[in-house]
């Protein structure tokens, strides 16, 4: 009976977790599903688990996927020296259980990334050294769970990779860039009409922006990066064509779990939400990175975290190259600050 009473607690700390396959090696593939409250979500576990040291991404959206940071350039370049845990969150990527709207919030989203990284401790050693990585929405994700209790005791470092903390204040940034650059492109002759449509529309919409406008501008910072012949596209459509078959992606589960999520009515919320006031808690060593041309999260995002956190163990990189996915667009830099990071940290 001694033996039945800490194995109760322990399932209901992680709510449900298999130890069916654990693997301690230098080049480990292993999936497996976190189950919490009306969610199953999909987490594959690539790399050098031997090393003891855990990179979790934390992908945007909401409703995007994991999936897709699961490059070989990733794998040659990170997973060698470290493991890496591809997280799909919850009504996302190739994540399952019932569509659960009412548990599709931020709060809860929080919660499930304290049970990633439970399970991860539990699986793998409770000396396991944990990093967590915020893209896109994945920055509020993260922020969330950062200033939440003493969560951020849990994480031996934060990285903030061309992410979002502060809906509100990223609104304002992505308009002002867009007139600034659309203003300094016309001035130039490049894509003026395309440039000129998005100036008109930031000169009458100024600012305290509705969730319409919000979506809008969004749109136009989607599309202003591709006007830019240095930057590498990187769509949904790119994304899928990278051979979903050889790697086994649920195709149409990551589509519907992306159609269900972005048009899920707790979008509203988010677009209100703001983290830069609780930022000041923040004592965790933190490395913040992004784009010269990310006009959907502007760099403006990374230096008001840099400038709220408490650590005094902080960098902010720019890449010169990249839009709103640097670890795709500019692979070499992503790698060698992330491992510069956590080589100094774990």
């Amino acid at each position: 009976m001694k033996h039945i009473i800490p194995f109760i607690i322990l399932f209901f700390v992680l709510t449900s977790c298999q130890k069916e396959k654990i693997t301690i090696g230098t080049n480990v593939s292993e999936t497996f599903y976190l189950d919490n409250n009306e969610a199953s979500m999909r987490l594959l576990v690539e790399g050098n688990t031997a090393s003891k040291t855990f990179l979790i991404f934390v992908h945007g959206g909401p409703g995007s996927s994991s999936y897709f940071y699961n490059t070989d350039y990733i794998s040659q370049n990170i997973e060698n020296k470290y493991a890496v845990v591809y997280w799909d969150q919850r009504n996302a990527g190739g994540s399952q259980g019932n569509s659960n709207g009412d548990h599709l919030n931020l709060p809860q989203m929080t919660e499930d990334l304290k049970k990633v990284i439970q399970l991860i401790k539990y699986r793998y050693g409770q000396d396991s050294g944990i990093f967590i990585l915020g893209h896109s929405f994945g920055g509020l994700l993260t922020a969330s769970f950062m200033t939440t209790g003493d969560n951020q005791s849990m994480v031996k470092g934060w990285i903030f990779a061309d992410g979002s903390h502060n809906y509100p204040l990223n609104d304002t940034l992505t308009r002002n860039m867009l007139l600034t650059v659309g203003q300094q492109q016309i001035a130039l002759k490049r894509n003026v009409n395309s440039w000129k449509t998005i100036v008109d529309y930031c000169n009458t919409h100024t600012g305290d922006f509705t969730f319409e406008e919000s979506i809008q501008l969004y749109a136009y910072a989607t599309d202003a990066e591709t006007y830019f012949e240095k930057v590498k596209n990187i769509d949904l459509v790119t994304l899928i064509d990278y051979d979903p078959v050889q790697y086994g992606w649920p195709v149409t589960s990551i589509l519907f779990n992306l159609s269900y999520s972005s048009n899920a009515s707790f979008n509203r919320n988010l677009a209100i939400t703001e983290f830069s006031s609780r930022l000041g808690i923040v004592t965790t060593p933190t490395l913040l990175l992004y784009g010269k041309y990310d006009f959907i999260c502007p760099g403006g995002l990374e230096e008001d975290v840099f400038k709220r956190i408490s650590t005094t163990d902080k960098k902010i990189f720019v890449s010169q190259v990249s839009g709103h996915n640097i670890m795709l667009q500019d692979e070499s830099f992503f790698c060698k600050e992330v491992n510069a990071f956590i080589e100094k940290h774990k």
